[in-house]
């Protein structure tokens, strides 16, 4: 199954979704620091990224656009989440995110567009 890395400085939701991504079979790596992440992002190798627009400290979207910049990450999908739904098409269109999902959420919705994005990016081996 996909190796999953999560960042989200909520750490009840990042248990959250992690728990349900493990019950899903998934790999899963979860982060509330972005800078562990990035160290840890090389290594792990996931095969997808699901992340909090709104980090302590930096600004989720900036994370995404260096995650869509950096060689070694470029071509791994990422899922931005976050409570104003006004966000999606900047994160999209302007970041590069892979697709959004707006909070509060149900975890058939998260999964859903985790497969149909991993489907897409021919990632799910």
């Amino acid at each position: 199954m996909a190796r999953i890395l999560i960042i989200d400085d909520d750490k009840d939701l990042l248990n959250l979704v992690e728990s349900f991504l493990l019950k899903e079979g998934f790999e899963v790596q979860a982060f509330s620091n972005w800078e562990t992440a990035w160290d840890e992002i090389k290594n792990y190798k996931p095969q997808l990224i699901l992340l909090d627009i709104f980090l302590t400290g930096i600004d989720g979207l900036d994370v995404c656009g260096k995650l869509k910049s950096t060689h070694f990450t470029h071509n791994i999908p990422v899922i931005v989440f976050s409570s104003f739904p006004n966000i999606a098409e900047t994160a999209i269109n302007e970041f590069g995110a892979d697709d959004f999902i707006a909070k509060p959420f149900e975890v058939g919705e998260v999964i859903r567009k985790i497969n149909n994005t991993l489907a897409r990016t021919n990632l799910s081996a």
